[in-house]
């Protein structure tokens, strides 16, 4: 390269420094003078160009994440800085075109070369004139697309579109009668256009939002040892009264709702609230005749008649079979609170992104079921009542401990991620429990009575929870969030009784009954909006 510009150099002076050459002129007086400056311009051209090819190569490593001397090729931002220079971009603080700054420090998701920055004055040229292109930031030019939703994208195009420019692009009609199917086409080629994201904050800006609100919708399970089948038509007859008929698998509406703060570099504090879900249900059976019977006896088979009396059925229990009516009420409630800290990280070329997060997490379900039975007369002289069996059972499972968790996005245009995040916390459930009991017979001497008892207890337990998302950006301001999300949590008290607890109680007329423990799975979907400022 010095030989060159030497060599362009002497032809531009009309010298050439090569010995022996038979053009050069005689010598004169400034000769030496003047071989000594054309030799000082050609080396410091030579410097020059060395320097700037030098910073070319160097800023071109840096941006791309090649080694440089003595670093690895390994050497990327996987230790989750949050700040990664993005491929084919200057590293922060290089100066950038006409002397501005090319890689500003900025607040994530927030674009320096844009209309993001709400100003002319600090963008490259380029971007000014694609300002002025109708539909790049809403059409017309100028530094005043944004507003309090955000300019851009889908919103953009609503406000400032109109007919010409959403369909010809600003290009006029002409352009739009020279598509495939004339104006029809120009339509949908603008209807698919309409679709695209918003994509001025670029592919390499890291997840982010100050705010989002969605609708969280969800089924439960109802476990608790209580079988599917409550009740049938006959002994050990035709399921009549089912789970099902209370809304087991109900779709119930609650609410997400999270807020994030930025706590250091490519890290922030989020604050999170999930459910209000609330599920309730009632369902009943009725029969004619005297001849429904309970899951408490098997439906009738335990105990067994024993034909002591001819001709009269005595199949189960007085309280609970042998009925005209039976029902079952369900009732649950949801809630979780999370305090997390999450530190994100980018993958090298901007096409993934990730994070971890630790934190606090709090859950409340509460379950309750009542089973009720209406019987025929007793045929006493005592009691010449209705024969009657009235439980409700109610607890309060209350959870707390740590959680760590992780998310996985893919960056598959600007303005279009899709990707999954799992958490899990190890918890400690405080349990608190009520049951009441009134029947026919649970008096003295078989009379009418009951009995009540609160108690609790307390285990450890684990929770896991998983979801598939994806958001679409539609302004600067705002995004479309949409996931499906699942969780299990281990070791739950559910309210109702088990037959053999119930068994006990009408056989004995005492109430006593054990901790059992069942599983609790929550599956759903989200759909909602995040908003940055």
């Amino acid at each position: 390269m010095h030989r060159m510009i030497r060599n362009m150099v002497n032809r531009l002076t009309n010298t050439n420094s090569e010995a022996g050459d038979s053009r050069l002129p005689a010598a004169k007086p400034l000769l030496g003078l003047r071989r000594a400056g054309s030799a000082l311009v050609g080396t410091s051209l030579a410097v020059a160009a060395a320097i700037f090819a030098g910073g070319l190569l160097s800023g071109e490593a840096s941006a791309q994440g090649y080694p440089s001397a003595g670093v690895s090729l390994a050497n990327y931002d996987l230790a989750a800085s949050g700040f990664v220079t993005p491929a084919g971009m200057p590293p922060i603080g290089a100066p950038g075109m006409m002397g501005m700054s090319g890689s500003p420090v900025m607040p994530v998701g927030y674009n320096g070369y844009g209309c993001d920055t709400g100003s002319c004055d600090t963008m490259p040229m380029q971007a000014c004139m694609d300002r002025m292109v109708c539909g790049t930031c809403g059409g017309g030019g100028g530094c005043s697309c944004n507003s309090f939703l955000g300019g851009g994208g889908v919103l953009g195009k609503l406000r400032n579109g109109g007919s010409a420019c959403l369909f010809c692009r600003g290009a006029g009609c002409t352009a739009c009668k020279e598509l495939p199917f004339g104006y029809a086409g120009s339509v949908l080629a603008a209807a698919v256009d309409f679709l695209r994201p918003y994509e001025e904050a670029s592919i390499c800006n890291q997840r982010w939002y100050d705010l989002s609100v969605e609708a969280l919708i969800l089924d439960r399970n109802i476990g608790g040892s209580v079988p599917g089948v409550i009740t049938t038509l006959g002994v050990d007859g035709t399921p009549v009264l089912t789970l099902d008929d209370v809304g087991a698998d109900d779709l119930e509406a609650g609410v997400r709702v999270s807020a994030a703060m930025i706590f250091g570099v490519g890290g922030n504090l989020e604050l999170s609230y999930l459910g209000g879900n609330e599920w309730s249900g009632t369902g009943s059976a009725t029969s004619s005749t005297p001849n429904l019977y309970s899951f408490i006896s098997d439906f009738g088979t335990n105990p067994p008649d024993d034909n002591a009396t001819p001709g009269i059925n005595e199949a189960g229990f007085d309280d609970t079979d042998r009925s005209l009516s039976q029902s079952l009420v369900a009732r649950s409630e949801f809630h979780s609170a999370e305090f997390n800290y999450r530190r994100r990280t980018m993958f090298p070329y901007c096409r993934f992104q990730s994070s971890w997060l630790v934190g606090l997490r709090y859950i409340r379900y509460d379950d309750s079921l009542q089973y009720s039975t209406l019987g025929d007369n007793t045929n006493t002289g005592s009691n010449n009542g209705l024969r009657f069996y009235d439980s409700t059972s109610s607890v309060k499972n209350n959870l707390f401990g740590p959680q760590a968790g992780f998310d996985f996005w893919w960056n598959t245009c600007p303005g279009l991620s899709i990707g999954f995040a799992s958490k899990a916390a190890w918890l400690q459930n405080d349990i608190d429990r009520k049951t009441a009991i009134t029947a026919n017979s649970l008096g003295f001497g078989a009379t009418p009575g009951g009995a009540t008892l609160d108690d609790g207890d307390q285990d450890s337990t684990y929770m896991l929870d998983f979801e598939l998302q994806a958001v679409y950006r539609f302004s600067h301001s705002l995004s479309l969030r949409a996931s499906y999300y699942v969780m299990t949590v281990d070791d739950i008290i559910f309210g109702g009784l088990d037959a053999e607890t119930s068994r006990n109680i009408l056989n004995t007329s005492t109430l006593d009954r054990p901790f059992i423990y069942d599983g609790l799975d929550l599956q759903g979907f989200t759909v909602g909006a995040e908003y940055m400022w």
